[in-house]
């Protein structure tokens, strides 16, 4: 069930609580203002400073299986649907677009895998250490830097929403070489119910929404901080929702 909006809660969770039921649920923009971010009572409030503008979203997924477009797109709705234009919001999958092997490959590697069940179970495990899959991103971001930053860029984005578990920890470093941690608001939305992969929690999100309790566990474990976690259920389509309460 939706949960009802504290005072002065965030943008973010009006979205997911406005979806609902079962959980969540490239123009030009206006003239540009400055902006900070605050927080009070565990929630966060973007804050413009000076002329409003269109605020810009970037929604961070991979065809990697159906599950992660159809959050995206679900997300992309239920802003569109709370606050009308006053978001712009883009779905993109950077590694595909701008990025080069392996990451623009990721949707034939995956289809690869799952036809390979073993091969797939190897990957998975043998890749949750922490240390193992930080240094292999951390080459590959080396390798990609400028081009995955031109790609997330280009958009100029307010919020920043992964619902893929290797968009974390690359995009983090562009802002942060960017300096531009303090102004961007990144946001994970884990869209696996349980056994979910270790890259999913990274410490410097600003949010990380869980589908379930279990999963919101794993991340304190993996070194989140309650403050950073939510519980929301997984994203469905706003239309969804309200057919579903019809009905």
């Amino acid at each position: 069930m939706t949960v009802a909006p504290t005072r002065k809660s965030s943008s973010l969770n009006s979205v997911f609580q406005r979806v609902g039921v079962y959980g969540f649920g490239s123009g030009s923009s206006q003239k540009r203002c400055k902006y900070e971010i605050q927080e009070e009572e565990g929630t966060m409030e973007m804050v413009q400073i000076g002329a409003e503008r269109t605020k810009n979203v970037l929604i961070l997924m991979s065809d990697t299986g159906g599950g992660h477009r159809a959050s995206a797109e679900a997300i992309r709705d239920a802003f569109r649907l709370e606050f009308g234009d006053e978001y712009q919001v883009f779905v993109k999958d950077v590694w595909k677009e701008y990025a080069g092997w392996p990451l623009n490959d990721m949707e034939r590697s995956y289809k690869f895998m799952v036809k390979h069940v073993q091969l797939w179970k190897v990957a998975f495990h043998s890749t949750s250490p922490k240390w193992i899959h930080s240094c292999y991103l951390a080459a590959i971001a080396a390798f990609y830097a400028k081009e995955v930053e031109a790609g997330l860029m280009e958009y100029k984005p307010d919020i920043i929403i992964s619902v893929h578990p290797l968009m974390q920890h690359i995009p983090l470093w562009v802002l942060k070489w960017q300096g531009l941690q303090q102004k961007v608001i990144f946001v994970s939305v884990i869209t696996d119910l349980n056994t979910c992969h270790r890259t999913w929690f990274h410490p410097g999100v600003n949010r990380c929404y869980c589908p379930s309790e279990e999963v919101a566990k794993r991340a304190l474990l993996d070194g989140l901080e309650e403050s950073q976690t939510r519980v929301f259920g997984l994203p469905i389509r706003p239309s969804f929702c309200r057919c579903s309460c019809e009905g």
